[in-house]
């Protein structure tokens, strides 16, 4: 008779885990020398914004209307485009008799 043993799994990976982090250890730095910037001690800090200017909502530009506008419009032709695709049957006739077929031959008692 089989057992249920919920943390097998967890048995298994905790070793080998161990041994990945072990083992990364042993691997070489790599070397970031030329990928990072360095800092100008001539230069300024930035300043820090107060939390009152971050949770300001900024005023609505006309560019944010015209999106709004141009989003308002395609959603009114996708909405026509699937009105006239919904008009459109997917089967032709002699395709629907032939799936009709099929399904009363599968629901029919054997």
């Amino acid at each position: 008779m089989l057992r249920h043993r919920p943390f097998r799994s967890f048995y298994v990976a905790l070793p080998l885990a161990a041994a990945l982090l072990g083992l990364s250890g042993c691997a070489n730095r790599p070397d970031l020398s030329g990928r990072v910037a360095p800092v100008d001690a001539t230069q300024a800090w930035p300043s820090l914004l107060s939390s009152a200017t971050l949770s300001a909502t900024p005023p609505a530009t006309e560019a944010g209307a015209e999106a709004a506008t141009a989003l308002a419009q395609r959603a009114a032709a996708l909405a026509a485009r699937g009105r006239a695709l919904s008009r459109t049957p997917v089967l032709t006739q002699a395709e629907r008799a032939r799936l009709l077929a099929a399904l009363a031959r599968t629901d029919a008692p054997s």
